[in-house]
């Protein structure tokens, strides 16, 4: 259950998408020069619904696993210079698990209202790239351990497990439709459930496709796609000693606000192909297919 639950938060990814909405159609004949400048000490709100199937392959059996992550969060304009500091809080995290019959559990929801205790705050250029994040503890006598299992959740969350970042780095020039630019992020992720550590390497490739004016907005909008998408880690389970390796491929497409520089919507979508082996006495290997699925909308 812990390296199951550790899997489904270290996946989580963050999307939107309206529906039923009308949209106009991209414009692909204007310059866009993105510049990150939110409005001074304002309030940007941002509800997030995630699906995450998981099928574990064991001994010749399949096991499906579902979960679906919602919960809200505010962004806060903290200050403007050469920099922007935004405040990251998150509220309402609701985790439903679906599909554990067969590992001898019940289906279940789980709830921190404790996370609401912590903000992430980061700091990024003009151009969206991220100078540097910290994580800071609203209540003061929090104890270091329940400090360390809430900072990784947050760092989940806020993130996103396929490590993708809501705040887009552009290079800084004008764009013109179907000008591309790449990155490489790599992240490590220590989760106390299961003393899991998880390493994400990802080559991304993004596309300025052009604007859009949708929801009274004019908005830039891009495409990114992963040219390499690659998972290794360890974790422990019942004394057991476990390798985590895997790789897939992930799109993403944002939405963000011209006036502002904060994202409008993000939609994404990852699929994986992981493998854990129990270091046991047969080695036991355990294919586990994942696809991740969810929409990420500011409030309006």
């Amino acid at each position: 259950m812990r390296i199951v639950l550790a899997a489904a938060v270290a996946v989580v990814a963050l999307a939107a998408q309206p529906k039923g909405r009308t949209q106009s159609p991209v414009v692909a004949k204007q310059t866009f020069h993105y510049r990150l400048q939110p409005r001074a000490h304002a309030l940007y709100t941002y509800s997030n619904a995630v699906n995450l199937a998981q099928t574990i392959h064991v001994m010749g059996m399949e096991q499906a696993i579902t979960s679906s992550v919602t919960f809200e969060q505010d962004i806060r304009t903290e200050r403007l210079d050469t920099l922007v500091e935004l405040a990251i809080g998150q509220r309402n995290v609701r985790i439903e698990l679906k599909g554990l019959e067969q590992l001898g559990r019940s289906d279940s929801v789980i709830t921190f209202p404790e996370l609401e205790d912590y903000q992430l705050r980061m700091r990024c250029a003009r151009s969206g790239k991220l100078i540097s994040q910290e994580f800071v503890p609203l209540d003061s006598g929090a104890g270091s351990a329940a400090q360390s299992i809430r900072r990784q959740v947050i760092e989940q969350f806020t993130s996103g497990g396929v490590r993708m970042r809501f705040i887009v780095e552009f290079p800084d020039k004008p764009l013109t439709p179907g000008t591309q630019w790449t990155q490489t992020l790599t992240d490590t992720v220590q989760m106390p459930l299961g003393s899991q550590q998880v390493v994400t390497t990802m080559d991304l490739s993004y596309t300025f496709e052009g604007m859009l004016d949708t929801l009274g907005k004019r908005c830039a909008v891009v495409r990114v796609e992963s040219t390499r998408y690659l998972i290794s880690g360890t974790a422990e389970q019942m004394g057991t000693s476990v390798s985590i390796s895997g790789d897939g491929a992930l799109t993403a497409r944002y939405l963000i606000e011209v006036e502002s520089g904060m994202p409008l919507l993000i939609e994404t979508s990852a699929q994986l192909d992981q493998r854990m082996t129990l270091f046991d006495q047969g080695n036991t290997v355990i294919p586990i297919s994942i696809d991740v699925r969810g929409r990420m909308q500011r409030r309006l």
